[in-house]
Parts: structure tokens; C-alpha cells; sequence
């Protein structure tokens, strides 16, 4: 009974041992990803509506181990809003104010993305696994629109820093090829993305008008998308094809006859 148990116990521990070697055949270098999806923002202009506009960008991921990696995001982000937009029974102050801006920006972002479960490609146990990222971007704007005026001249939209925390799910189509989904929440340092900041006053027809006193602007947005993995397989090289022999060569040879001599090999020293 105690050699049977030890037989077990060996052979469990070889068999795991080749199970982890088979899963270290396969390293991740990295992953290059599209995506599109929509985007809204919240702050002082119309909050009580979310608008919610196409978004589109692309990210480079370096993946340290299986569960970790470090990701780079660039993202296309028009974002808008109208205080004519909201109805009198809503909000009647704001409907008054209509203040508006429209604003297409370009967000750069670097984040840590960490997977909740191991994650393999063209491994059908480790195929899906949900994911959470968060770091540091960088928000500047390409297209600006705002009736905000100060001074006689209309407001311009600033470059902001943002705080990116990002939730989603990944799971391996065929081979390097992936779909996932995510919805990323962005805070921000400061409350001039709607160029209308919750200290600043609005006159219009005699009347003053101000923020919503909400704090720090706010955005998120929610997309889809398909990567690609850059993958490195490790194992034995494969056998070289055996050369078929042809009957009618010249160089091919029955089997069961042994090379064929010359004169000269005869006097051949052994």
C-alpha cells in the first residue's frame, strides 16, 4: 500500500510538472488593440442629460507576466453638451442659461492593466478573463465650440490631466486574435472642461447665472474592440522531412543491398 502511494504521488507530480512546461511554451511579448465605442461627460453644462458621442482609439499593451501588464492608450473623445436641451419641467434654471460646448479631444494615457484570471492564447481553459487598469493621461483638445464668452471673447479649452480607472473583459477568439470590452471612467484636475468652472458667473439678459457647484469634470466612455497578441513560442524544432526516394533515381537504392563498391574502394584502408 505505502509503494502504491508513492507511485501515485510521483506520478501526480510529473504530470502537473509537464502540464506548467506545456503552459510556459507560450510567452506574451505584447498586444497592439482597436477600438470604438461612445462617450459622455459629466459637469455644469446640462447635468441632468448625458450626451453621448463616437469614440475611437487604439492601445500597445507590454504584458510583464500572466497576469500583469503595462499599457498604452490613445483615444479620440468628442464631448458636448447643451443647456437648451433640457426640458423647463427638469430644470428650468439651466434651460434659461443655455450654455453650450462642444469639444473633440485626444486623450494619452499610460495605465497598469492587471487580469483578474490567467489569460493563455489559443488555450481553451485560459481563454477569458476580466480585467482592471488604472494610471495617468493626458487630455488635450483638437476641436473646440463653447458660447461661454469672458471678456468679450470666447473661452478656450485647456490641456487637463486625467486619472483613468478602467474595468473590462477579454476573451481569445482563435489563435492571437482577441475581442474584448471595457468602459473606462475618467476624474480629472480640473473643472474647465466645459470651459464653464463652478466659481464663474454667466450674465445673459440682466440675469447672473453659475455652475452646478458639481466639483471636478468628469467623463467616461464604453467601447469594443478586437486585439492582437505578439506571441513567442518555445519547443523542439521539428524533424526534418525525410526525402521520399524516387525507385527510378540513380542514387536510390533498394534497402537490403549495401553500397555499391569501386575499384578504387577495394584498395581502401579500414
Amino acid at each position: 500500500m505505502r509503494k502504491q502511494f508513492i507511485f501515485l504521488f510521483f506520478l501526480l507530480f510529473f504530470t502537473t510538472s509537464l502540464k506548467a512546461q506545456y503552459l510556459q511554451l507560450i510567452e506574451n511579448k505584447g498586444e497592439f488593440g482597436l477600438f470604438a465605442g461612445q462617450a459622455s461627460y459629466n459637469g455644469d453644462i446640462a447635468p441632468n442629460l448625458q450626451f453621448l458621442s463616437l469614440n475611437v482609439g487604439g492601445f500597445y499593451k507590454k504584458q510583464l507576466n500572466d497576469y500583469v501588464g503595462i499599457r498604452l492608450n490613445y483615444e479620440i473623445l468628442p464631448l458636448g453638451a447643451f443647456d437648451s436641451l433640457t426640458p423647463n419641467t427638469l430644470n428650468a434654471y439651466v434651460r434659461a442659461r443655455d450654455l453650450y460646448f462642444r469639444t473633440t479631444y485626444q486623450d494619452i494615457s499610460l495605465m497598469t492593466e492587471l487580469y483578474f484570471l490567467k489569460f493563455i492564447n489559443g488555450n481553451q481553459k485560459y481563454r477569458f478573463s476580466p480585467y482592471l487598469g488604472f494610471g495617468l493621461g493626458y487630455l488635450s483638445p483638437l476641436k473646440d465650440t463653447s458660447n461661454y464668452i469672458v471678456g468679450g471673447k470666447p473661452t478656450q479649452a485647456s490641456n487637463i490631466i486625467t486619472m483613468p480607472l478602467n474595468i473590462g473583459f477579454k476573451y481569445n477568439l482563435v489563435g492571437s486574435f482577441n475581442v474584448f470590452g471595457e468602459f473606462t471612467y475618467r476624474f480629472t484636475s480640473s473643472d474647465q472642461l466645459d470651459h464653464f468652472g463652478d466659481k464663474d458667473i454667466y450674465s445673459k439678459g440682466g440675469t447672473n447665472y453659475q455652475a452646478s457647484t458639481s466639483g471636478k469634470d468628469q467623463f467616461f466612455s464604453a467601447k469594443l474592440g478586437v486585439s492582437y497578441n505578439f506571441l513567442r513560442i518555445y519547443g523542439p524544432d521539428p524533424r526534418p522531412k525525410a526525402k521520399r526516394e524516387n525507385l527510378f533515381s540513380k542514387t536510390s537504392k533498394p534497402s537490403n543491398y549495401g553500397p555499391k563498391k569501386s575499384l578504387f574502394g577495394l584498395f581502401k584502408r579500414k
